[in-house]
């Protein structure tokens, strides 16, 4: 069972700020010129984007839920992410023994499993189902952290915001959407507290290749000045992968800054390393 989580859940997860000026037309609704629409819209978004925590390091205990098809399996772990270098989750049931972790670096993807001493390491263009949908580490990095992103840029510049379309019409969850090719973005955001409460990706192509991706945050919490989501939940869903809907439910307590730790896993001599594609089809014969 410990097994079944550690690969499912590896699959599952890789896979006040103001508004624009307006003015009241004939019938008592908001309007406004397309170019207040457009300075409203990047004078809020930098908004937005200002309102991300400061710290380059979060660490905290985590309760992790993975809920699939009539499966609903709970296990303790830690959650730990270091900007531009690491984002790592270790499963530790009951707070005892680690029996795998999840680590996303810039340059690979690898789960570790513990108990059966195995594990897979691969590049994201090795991975389809984050390929297809526009993931590499910065943007998995941007979803984990809780910021607007640009697909496959490390940073967002402030020229970037004008690419970004927010309905400011809407005063209270604003939705923001950016297209690239065959991949939509989108997030809805909470105007009041300057928050992304939620963010999804949808990859189509024809009738045939479709996917999602969404994480929604909840209960932010203080860190530092600013405040982070101590609950996120992360969907996946597939019809190219036949996994039918995966989600994570992640929550966070004493999310902390600590920097004493090491970045990368080091694996030893002993572990078997496996092949994403045997990976991919031990875990369609999991959730069957």
């Amino acid at each position: 069972m410990k097994k079944n989580l550690l690969i499912i859940s590896a699959v599952a997860v890789l896979t006040a700020c103001g508004t624009g000026k307006t003015v009241q037309n004939g019938d008592g609704k908001p309007s406004a010129t397309v170019a207040d629409r457009e300075k409203g819209s990047v004078d809020f978004l930098r908004k937005l984007t200002d309102n991300a925590v400061y710290s380059r390091n979060i660490v905290a205990p985590i309760n992790f839920t993975l809920s699939t098809k009539d499966r609903n399996i709970s296990v303790s772990g830690k959650l730990q992410m270091r900007k531009d270098e690491v984002i790592r989750i270790t499963l530790s049931p009951f707070g005892l023994m680690e029996v795998g972790r999840i680590e996303f670096t810039p340059d690979y993807v690898m789960l570790v499993d513990r108990v059966n001493k195995e594990y897979v390491q691969a590049t994201y263009s090795d991975l389809d189902f984050l390929k297809s949908n526009g993931m590499n580490f910065y943007t998995l990095q941007a979803l984990f952290w809780n910021e607007l992103f640009v697909p496959s840029k490390q940073t967002l510049s402030d020229s970037d915001l004008s690419g970004f379309e927010a309905d400011m019409l809407m005063q209270n969850d604003r939705p923001v959407t950016l297209k690239a090719g065959d991949l939509h973005f989108s997030w809805t955001t909470d105007v009041q507290r300057c928050q992304i409460k939620s963010a999804a990706i949808t990859y189509r192509k024809g009738t045939s290749q479709q996917s999602e991706v969404s994480f929604k945050y909840d209960a932010f919490a203080p860190v530092g000045v600013k405040k982070f989501p101590s609950k996120e939940t992360i969907s996946f869903n597939s019809s190219a992968a036949g996994l039918g809907k995966v989600t994570l439910d992640m929550e966070m307590s004493r999310i902390g800054t600590d920097d004493k730790w090491e970045t990368r896993t080091k694996v030893a001599d002993r572990y078997k390393r496996l092949t994403v594609q045997q990976v991919m089809k031990l875990v369609g014969l999991l959730i069957k």
